[in-house]
Protein backbone atom coordinates (compact mmCIF):
# COMPACT_ATOMS: atom_id res chain seq x y z
CA UNK A 1 0.00 0.00 0.00
CA UNK A 2 3.06 2.40 0.87
CA UNK A 3 4.44 1.61 -2.80
CA UNK A 4 1.48 2.07 -4.25
CA UNK A 5 0.54 5.80 -2.19
CA UNK A 6 4.30 6.51 -3.06
CA UNK A 7 3.69 5.96 -6.67
CA UNK A 8 0.40 8.16 -6.51
CA UNK A 9 2.55 10.91 -5.28
CA UNK A 10 5.46 10.47 -7.78
CA UNK A 11 2.62 10.86 -10.31
CA UNK A 12 1.13 13.68 -9.28
CA UNK A 13 4.31 15.78 -8.93
CA UNK A 14 5.54 14.50 -12.29
CA UNK A 15 1.97 15.45 -13.50
CA UNK A 16 2.09 19.12 -11.95
CA UNK A 17 5.59 19.74 -12.85
CA UNK A 18 4.79 19.49 -16.51
CA UNK A 19 1.90 21.37 -16.22
CA UNK A 20 3.66 24.37 -14.96
CA UNK A 21 6.66 23.55 -17.54
CA UNK A 22 3.61 23.37 -20.39
CA UNK A 23 2.62 26.79 -19.31
CA UNK A 24 5.98 28.16 -19.59
CA UNK A 25 6.56 30.37 -22.81
CA UNK A 26 10.07 28.93 -23.34
CA UNK A 27 8.07 26.20 -23.79
CA UNK A 28 5.48 27.39 -26.00
CA UNK A 29 7.06 29.63 -28.19
CA UNK A 30 10.14 28.94 -30.80
CA UNK A 31 11.08 30.70 -33.65
CA UNK A 32 10.01 31.18 -37.01
CA UNK A 33 6.28 29.75 -35.57
CA UNK A 34 2.97 31.61 -36.76
CA UNK A 35 1.95 34.19 -34.54
CA UNK A 36 -1.44 32.72 -35.10
CA UNK A 37 0.08 29.05 -34.10
CA UNK A 38 1.60 30.80 -30.96
CA UNK A 39 -1.05 33.28 -30.01
CA UNK A 40 -3.23 29.37 -29.87
CA UNK A 41 -0.70 28.27 -27.76
CA UNK A 42 -0.50 30.77 -25.57
CA UNK A 43 -4.53 31.34 -24.79
CA UNK A 44 -4.36 27.86 -24.16
CA UNK A 45 -1.93 28.06 -21.54
CA UNK A 46 -4.11 30.76 -20.07
CA UNK A 47 -2.35 33.66 -21.40
CA UNK A 48 -4.64 37.16 -22.63
CA UNK A 49 -3.99 39.66 -24.82
CA UNK A 50 -2.83 42.67 -23.08
CA UNK A 51 -1.64 44.95 -25.89
CA UNK A 52 0.57 47.55 -24.24
CA UNK A 53 -1.04 50.17 -26.49
CA UNK A 54 -3.42 50.47 -29.10
CA UNK A 55 -2.16 49.59 -32.58
CA UNK A 56 -2.94 52.31 -35.74
CA UNK A 57 -4.98 51.38 -38.84
CA UNK A 58 -1.47 51.11 -40.85
CA UNK A 59 0.53 48.85 -37.78
CA UNK A 60 -3.18 46.04 -38.13
CA UNK A 61 -2.41 46.24 -41.96
CA UNK A 62 1.18 45.51 -41.72
CA UNK A 63 0.43 42.77 -39.07
CA UNK A 64 -1.77 40.99 -41.61
CA UNK A 65 -3.48 39.58 -38.11
CA UNK A 66 -7.12 40.69 -36.20
CA UNK A 67 -5.39 39.76 -33.10
CA UNK A 68 -6.03 41.45 -29.87
CA UNK A 69 -2.27 40.94 -28.71
CA UNK A 70 -0.96 43.28 -31.29
CA UNK A 71 1.12 46.54 -30.04
CA UNK A 72 2.85 47.74 -32.40
CA UNK A 73 4.34 47.13 -35.54
CA UNK A 74 7.70 49.53 -36.36
CA UNK A 75 7.64 51.66 -39.04
CA UNK A 76 11.60 50.48 -39.84
CA UNK A 77 10.78 48.58 -43.03
CA UNK A 78 11.57 45.52 -41.26
CA UNK A 79 8.33 44.83 -40.34
CA UNK A 80 8.89 44.15 -36.72
CA UNK A 81 5.51 43.62 -34.86
CA UNK A 82 5.41 43.32 -30.93
CA UNK A 83 2.06 40.97 -29.25
CA UNK A 84 1.23 41.28 -25.19
CA UNK A 85 0.04 38.62 -23.22
CA UNK A 86 -0.35 38.52 -19.70
CA UNK A 87 -0.94 35.63 -17.49
CA UNK A 88 -1.42 36.72 -13.85
CA UNK A 89 1.08 38.59 -12.29
CA UNK A 90 3.18 37.61 -15.53
CA UNK A 91 3.53 39.79 -18.96
CA UNK A 92 5.43 38.16 -22.31
CA UNK A 93 5.89 40.44 -25.49
CA UNK A 94 6.52 38.08 -28.42
CA UNK A 95 7.91 40.05 -31.41
CA UNK A 96 7.22 38.99 -35.18
CA UNK A 97 8.75 39.49 -38.80
CA UNK A 98 7.19 38.82 -41.61
CA UNK A 99 6.87 35.98 -43.85
CA UNK A 100 7.02 37.68 -46.63
CA UNK A 101 9.22 40.81 -46.05
CA UNK A 102 8.41 44.07 -47.30
CA UNK A 103 4.57 43.55 -47.41
CA UNK A 104 2.12 42.76 -44.92
CA UNK A 105 2.30 39.46 -44.01
CA UNK A 106 1.39 37.01 -41.18
CA UNK A 107 4.46 37.23 -39.02
CA UNK A 108 6.94 34.71 -37.81
CA UNK A 109 8.12 34.75 -34.26
CA UNK A 110 11.80 35.81 -34.02
CA UNK A 111 12.11 36.72 -30.29
CA UNK A 112 9.74 36.82 -26.64
CA UNK A 113 10.55 38.47 -23.55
Amino acid sequence: MRRLVGLLSLTLVVWTSGASAAADPEALLSQRQSILEAHRTLVAAGWTAAPAQEPSPRERRWSAVALPSLSACSGTGAGFCRFDYQREQQRLSVVTVPSNPGQPSVGRVERWW
